[in-house]
């Protein structure tokens, strides 16, 4: 909630209602964003399926046309045959370019190629040929018309699926059985006749196709609200029944020419009622084809006017929102600036000393409960105003004796705090006087640390001392807490940790046993975070442990800095029996160590900013450790300080160096 009342305190009252105002519209128009583009896109598809079917009819019907261009032709009717051709070339032509745009050109190639081939037949060709060539054509046209339908998204339409395959699969299909099964039985080749036999399969399974898209279009016909689509159904359903009861007939005058021998007297009559049939069947199909798109249409119409229609009461719906919020905040703004404006007036005129001004609110919000208090506070402050004033003159002359005897009393105060400073200086004197203040400064490696209390008494300490076998002693802590408290347990902690280390104990010894001795001796529940290293000149090896405290930072003598492991054990004096851990590295010459207290990365600038790690890090990265230890100690005090900058110390700073360098300090 902090930015908005950021915001909300940099704003007035106008300002805010038109921000608000402004956000709900954005919000809105944000949600309604997806649903218009949503009816859009639904929009564009059932267009799109739309235009679709009517390509995909036009397809059938030039398909149709071919069946029956293919009968006149085999009939020997070749000029007009030839005539009906040419009529095709511009319909041809059509689809051609509708499947190059809708990105199916190697169909159209096929098509074209067949197309071509059928246009190169001369008329006294032989009948197998000319059957052939057709043939080639009309199913590389039905291959064009179902890739059509896949173009134009006919799958995606699951109510409507079986109509769509009926429209662009099965009516082609049947069209081109049907009038086939004449012409290959006319032809004087055995098996010719079986293969047109073969086409009884194909119509057994189409017929209940045709019934299963047939049946789905009179029920999506049904679904529609408040139409009266019986007539479109009826047609349906008479088409249908018509052209199956044909095909039944087809398909009888069928089996019975292939019962018969073809040079039986009554093939001839046979034949010429099959291509009667035939012909007949061809025209229910187109009929069937014709009731279908309609249906379709009417399907597909209705859908498109009633996602437009969701559509128009979306932008209502948006547009009547709109108005209504912004009547409300118009209202709302209106009705509090009134109220804001009366407590205005009635507060200033207070403020200016017109203590009898009274405020008359209209609202039952809680400005009401506001101005209410503030004539009561009002009146209030009117009585009051009386009785002080007239016992100014009484507290007048008490107060002149009260300062008189402050004075007194001021006198004796500041002795008494010039011997508390005195006493606290002389135990700042001591406290400082027990951490060593002499360091080694051997050819190749030295130490030197400090210690700046935040008060007059510090709870942070150093430790830098000999051990047995050459090795030498480190050690930074920081004890929680300020003060006398902090400096007292210092002294402690101190010690504790001394006596342990000069037994010659391991480092992760001599914080064990310190925590130990600390939980004993802790009546104020401090403790203490501490870094204890035993090194090694000899080697340039460091021992060391920590018991919840800063990790120790290493400058290489290329400026790398890094941050040594710790594992995060717990600081002394908390919880007796807990085990440390320990760790180990080589200094190699050139490397520096820094053990320090969070009084450096914790120290605020007047700004609130703290100098943190990362600064402290860019600090020795570019120090200068072959000055000398000492010289990097008043350095990073002196560069705390400028960064401090005369702010008030959050705590106590305390630093210690070991430079493996062979300069002294």
């Amino acid at each position: 909630m902090a930015p908005a009342i950021w915001l909300s305190g940099r704003l007035n009252f106008a300002l805010k209602f038109a921000f608000v105002g402004i956000v709900s519209l954005l919000i809105g128009i944000y949600i309604s964003v997806p649903l218009f583009t949503q009816a859009n896109r639904s929009i564009a598809l059932v267009e799109l399926q739309q235009a679709g079917v009517q390509e995909v009819g036009q397809q059938v019907r030039l398909l149709s046309e071919l069946v029956l261009l293919r009968s006149q032709t085999l009939a020997k009717d070749s000029p007009s045959a030839r005539k009906a051709m040419q009529a095709l070339v511009p319909q041809i032509d059509e689809v051609l370019r509708r499947a190059h745009q809708d990105g199916n050109a190697k169909l159209a190639e096929v098509f074209a190629k067949e197309w071509a081939n059928l246009q190169k037949i001369g008329p006294q060709e032989d009948k197998r040929r000319v059957f052939a060539a057709y043939t080639a054509a009309i199913y590389a046209l039905a291959a064009q018309i179902r890739e059509n339908a896949r173009t134009h998204r006919f799958n995606v339409d699951p109510q409507l699926d079986a109509a769509f395959d009926m429209l662009s699969t099965r009516l082609p299909s049947v069209i081109d059985v049907l009038e086939k099964q004449h012409h290959v039985l006319a032809m004087d080749a055995t098996e010719m006749a079986t293969f047109a036999l073969t086409g009884q399969v194909a119509l057994d399974e189409a017929i209940p196709a045709l019934r299963a898209g047939v049946e789905q279009l009179k029920t999506s016909l049904q679904a529609l609200p408040s139409e009266d689509l019986t007539t479109s159904a009826q047609d349906l359903t008479l088409a249908i029944d018509q052209l199956i009861r044909g095909i039944n007939q087809q398909q009888e005058v069928v089996d019975q020419l292939g019962a018969k021998n073809r040079t039986s007297a009554d093939f001839a009559p046979s034949l010429e009622k099959l291509y009667a049939l035939a012909h007949a069947n061809v025209a229910l199909s187109e009929v069937l084809l014709k009731q279908t798109e309609l249906a379709v249409g009417i399907v597909m119409e209705h859908r498109k006017e009633a996602v437009s229609s969701s559509r128009q009461w979306l932008i209502g719906a948006l547009l009547l929102g709109t108005f209504g919020v912004g009547y409300l905040f118009y209202g709302f703004y209106i009705g509090i600036l009134k109220s804001v404006n009366a407590l205005t007036r009635g507060t200033t005129a207070f403020c200016a000393g017109h203590h009898a001004v009274r405020i008359e609110i209209h609202s039952k919000d809680e400005l009401l409960v506001l101005g209410t208090n503030f004539n009561t506070m009002a009146q209030e402050v009117e009585r009051l105003m009386d009785t002080i004033h007239s016992q100014n003159q009484v507290r007048e002359r008490d107060l002149k004796v009260l300062v008189d005897a402050l004075e007194t009393k001021n006198e004796v105060l500041y002795a008494v705090n010039e011997r508390v400073q005195e006493e606290l200086n002389l135990a700042r004197s001591v406290q400082l006087a027990i951490l060593p203040q002499q360091f080694p400064k051997e050819s190749d490696w030295s130490v030197y640390a400090c210690m700046h209390p935040a008060r007059e008494l510090g709870g942070d300490f150093y430790d830098s001392f000999a051990l047995p076998n050459g090795r030498h002693g480190i050690l930074v802590a920081d004890v929680s807490g300020k003060g006398v408290g902090a400096a007292f347990f210092m002294a402690v902690s101190r010690t504790v940790l001394l006596d342990s280390a000069m037994a010659a104990r391991s480092p992760a010894q001599v914080l064990a046993l310190a925590n130990d001795l600390l939980c004993t001796r802790n009546p104020m529940d401090l403790f203490v975070t501490a870094c204890y290293g035993i090194y090694d000149p000899r080697e340039g090896t460091l021992v060391y442990a920590c018991a919840g405290h800063m990790p120790p930072l290493v400058r290489h003598a290329q400026g790398e800095i890094e941050t040594l492991s710790t594992t995060n054990d717990l600081a002394l004096g908390v919880m007796p029996q807990m085990p440390y851990s320990e760790h180990c590295l080589t200094l190699a010459p050139g490397d520096t160590l820094l053990m320090y207290t969070d009084g450096i990365t914790e120290a605020f600038s007047s700004q609130g900013r703290a100098f943190g790690d990362a600064r402290l890090k860019a600090w020795l990265s570019g120090s200068q450790p072959h000055r000398g230890t000492r010289w990097m100690v008043e350095d990073l005090v002196q560069h705390v300080a400028d960064f401090v900058d005369g702010a008030e110390a959050s705590d106590d700073l305390t630093c210690l160096f070991l430079c493996r360098s062979g300069l002294s300090v």
